[in-house]
């Protein structure tokens, strides 16, 4: 008598046999959803307890894991990891891409010097929810070794970091059906360090433009390259904008208004970053969809940029070039370069490691945050404002950024006044002024050295 045909999911009759004195055998005849037949066989020291197991087992078998051609779930977490940074770096090509190849590049870096030398080796239907907390914690406790206490190395943002990529990597596996739940997601990991936003003062920001601006004097007639003027510009548009710098050195003169006719402005439509294999590109677009936006600029970036101005400009030409020329085109100024030369002249200044770009973004946001509002400093930065589904689905969004630039130059004329003050002072005091004055000097000693 011939097998009866048993559709995906069904099992066949089972089958009790006693094969000991006290052991019974269950089996039965599986089709799984694929349509292949399997048999399901287990042992119980009953003949009614040997069938429940084959019960269970037909059960466990149904909703197993099957995989894919792609990763199975014996396929290792090596190959899972190599796979989805293979399958992000394609998508980091598309024209509205969900990730950024900057990113791949990072997820890439965490998943090659954390996950792969620990879990590896490890197979997808290996890893618990145990296994992969004490990989968690395995982190963590790196961050507690001597050596990392020493570099002020927690490893919590690392942790934090690792955890999402393994996450999605495992995501991954669970659409290809090599796992059907992911482990990573019930682990936990230490809270993220809740920032502490600093900013500069008034004076402050006067010391720095007059810094920037002695450091460029200072290179006139020595041998080298001839002083361009880009350095103090470019301190000049992050503090007068609050743009990021790699959205400052991307700038094109087609992308800034200097005209008298109107309001000056510049629009943020692309970012400078760093991509493995292509060196430093430019990303025609921000770091975010919220980042794309048009700002007012205030009189002290009109005149920093009227300056650095060519006679002849094109749309395409870089506002702050590159001297290298590659394929006999202009480039733009790398963001490494700058920091660089922002270094030299804070050291000769005797500012070294007071100042660094993204503290100029925070000093212009806290500055019209006080002044104005804190929302106006979130669209000037081109950060995404969240007006739920109304705002998402029915409100045009407004490129143009609250005008902040008279606020701007407020923060700058502040400095400027306050600088003339105490050196005033400084000046009352050599004078042979009393104990008063002469602390006033000290002070002033200190701001303007």
């Amino acid at each position: 008598m011939g097998k009866h045909k048993l559709e995906p999911g069904e099992h066949g009759e089972i089958f009790l046999q006693q094969t000991g004195l006290k052991t019974w055998r269950g089996r039965t005849r599986l089709c799984l959803w694929d349509g292949t037949e399997t048999w399901v066989s287990r042992n119980a020291s009953t003949d009614d307890a040997a069938r429940l197991k084959v019960q269970k087992g037909v059960v466990e078998r149904l909703s197993a894991a099957r995989g894919s051609d792609d990763l199975k779930p014996n396929s290792k977490v090596g190959l899972a990891c190599r796979q989805w940074v293979a399958e992000m770096r394609v998508r980091s090509e598309w024209p509205r891409p969900p990730i950024r190849p900057q990113t791949v590049d990072e997820y890439e870096r965490l998943l090659g010097n954390h996950v792969v030398p620990t879990l590896g080796k490890r197979r997808l239907n290996e890893l618990t929810p145990a296994l992969c907390q004490a990989f968690v914690d395995g982190i963590v406790k790196l961050g507690k070794s001597k050596e990392r206490q020493a570099k002020g190395q927690e490893m919590v943002t690392t942790t934090l970091q690792v955890r999402s990529a393994l996450c999605m990597v495992l995501d991954r596996a669970v659409v290809h059906d090599a796992i059907r739940d992911n482990p990573m997601r019930k682990t936990i990991a230490p809270a993220r360090k809740k920032p502490n936003p600093k900013a500069m003062t008034v004076t402050d920001v006067y010391r720095l433009r007059t810094a920037v601006r002695a450091w460029e004097k200072d290179r006139e007639g020595k041998p080298g390259p001839k002083p361009t003027g880009q350095l103090p510009a470019a301190i000049d548009v992050m503090l007068g904008t609050g743009m990021r710098i790699g959205e400052v050195m991307a700038l094109r003169w087609g992308e800034v208004n200097l005209s008298p006719d109107g309001l000056p402005t510049i629009a943020v439509e692309a970012t400078l970053t760093d991509v493995k294999g292509q060196g430093t590109v430019r990303q025609p677009m921000p770091k975010t969809d919220a980042g794309e936006r048009v700002i007012i600029i205030p009189p002290f970036v009109v005149e920093s940029l009227e300056q650095i101005r060519p006679v002849v400009t094109s749309a395409e030409m870089p506002v702050f070039p590159s001297r290298r020329f590659k394929d006999k085109r202009v480039r733009e100024q790398t963001t490494a370069n700058l920091r660089r030369t922002l270094r030299s002249a804070l050291a000769l200044a005797k500012m070294a490691g007071e100042v660094h770009p993204h503290l100029l973004r925070s000093t212009a946001a806290t500055f019209v945050a006080r002044r104005m509002r804190a929302a106006d400093a979130a669209a000037l930065l081109g950060h995404k404002i969240d007006a739920g589904v109304t705002g998402r689905h029915y409100i045009e969004r407004l490129r143009l950024a609250p005008d902040t630039s008279a606020v701007l130059q407020e923060m700058v004329d502040i400095g400027k006044e306050e600088a003339a003050k105490l050196k005033r002072a400084k000046v009352a005091a050599a004078s042979g002024m009393g104990s008063r004055e002469k602390a006033v000097a000290t002070r002033a000693d200190a701001v303007l050295r």
